[in-house]
């Protein structure tokens, strides 16, 4: 009697990949359909570009750019993909998804295309604001590679900076990418700008030193008034006393910035004696017209401080607003950092 093959099923390979995995991904093998997910938008473009080029190693390409917005989109998508163009004889289409959500009548053309892939043709699907639990059913699908777009860690970035000078053949120091990355924030973009500056400065002889990158590079971190907010209640010190003297800096008028932390301190207080009373964080931020994507910030700053911290942080701001009105312009600024440490660390500055 023959016996049955005991061969087990293979397991699925998952074709979710980092931003870091995309160009040695492209180096081995193209598939049918490249799914983008993440919201940083030179992770997307970046990205997008490399696939374009990796895709267009295998000869003329007529791009075609398709924004979905509804039922009849995804018919149209479906149909250029499995047409030929008069033009190339591949074809790139270029998918904008702007929706937060992947609909059925979607997810159902894109299945049945993928059952019988057009070889001549490339999908490359912008879906940023999509989830990437309602997108596993692509994820598990051997023909689609989908490309998680998350911001690098500060590590990864540095290397990334790095990375970028090697490629270029530019010899650095050691510490030009930290510099890179003190002078950017964490930018991509921002990064990316510097980076090219320096090249175009650099020669095949001499080694980018700091000193030579510092006389070049500007940096990014403009003053903005709600970053110094979320600084503080992310009790992100050094972020703060940046953002402080980056105004100083810039001669920001430092009466706005004392009425900026004077009111976190007010809401901050308002809000704690609603949780005194019974009434949950979030209920607490809707009454106090708190934006929903600041609740939990404003909680952490609740853990830290105490109605009695705040108290003594709304008499420092007092003093703080007489200093400015006496023009005792040099010790106001010393002041706001205090004022925003005290924020930072649980009002442990004075």
């Amino acid at each position: 009697m023959r016996k049955m093959s005991s061969l087990k099923p293979q397991p699925i390979t998952s074709m979710l990949i980092k931003y870091q995995a995309l160009i040695p991904h492209l180096q081995k093998k193209m598939h049918a359909m490249y799914v983008l997910v993440g919201a940083d938008q030179y992770l997307l473009n970046d990205a997008a570009l490399s696939i374009k080029k990796a895709w267009a190693k295998v000869g003329e390409t007529d791009t075609k750019i398709i924004h979905i917005n509804g039922t009849n989109d995804w018919t149209h998508l479906q149909e250029e993909a499995n047409s030929y163009s008069l033009f190339a004889e591949h074809v790139l289409i270029d998918a904008r998804l702007d929706k937060k959500t992947l609909d059925s009548a979607g997810k159902a053309k894109l299945t049945q295309y993928l059952q019988q892939a057009n070889p001549r043709c490339l999908i490359l699907l912008h879906a940023s604001a999509v989830p990437i639990k309602s997108l596993q059913w692509l994820v598990s699908h051997a023909q689609v590679v989908v490309v998680q777009l998350v911001p690098l860690a500060e590590s990864a970035l540095k290397q990334w900076i790095a990375t970028q000078f090697t490629q270029r053949s530019i010899s650095f120091s050691a510490d030009v990418p930290s510099l890179i990355h003190q002078y950017s924030q964490g930018n991509m973009l921002a990064c990316a700008q510097n980076i090219e500056k320096l090249a175009l400065i650099s020669d095949d002889t001499s080694v980018l030193s700091a000193e030579i990158a510092r006389t070049q590079l500007i940096d990014q971190c403009e003053f903005q008034l709600y970053e110094l907010a979320d600084a503080c209640h992310a009790a992100d010190s050094s972020k703060a006393i940046h953002l402080l003297r980056l105004a100083c800096h810039h001669r920001a008028e430092p009466t706005l910035i004392l009425w900026l932390l004077t009111q976190e301190i007010r809401q901050l207080m308002k809000l704690s004696l609603l949780l005194k009373h019974g009434v949950i964080l979030s209920t607490a931020c809707d009454q106090l017209k708190i934006w929903p994507q600041r609740v939990t910030s404003y909680g952490m700053s609740l853990k830290r401080l105490a109605n009695t911290d705040l108290r003594q942080l709304l008499h420092e701001s007092k003093r703080l607003d007489e200093r400015i009105k006496t023009s005792q312009s040099h010790q106001v600024w010393h002041g706001l950092e205090q004022l925003a440490l005290s924020l930072c660390l649980g009002g442990s500055a004075y």
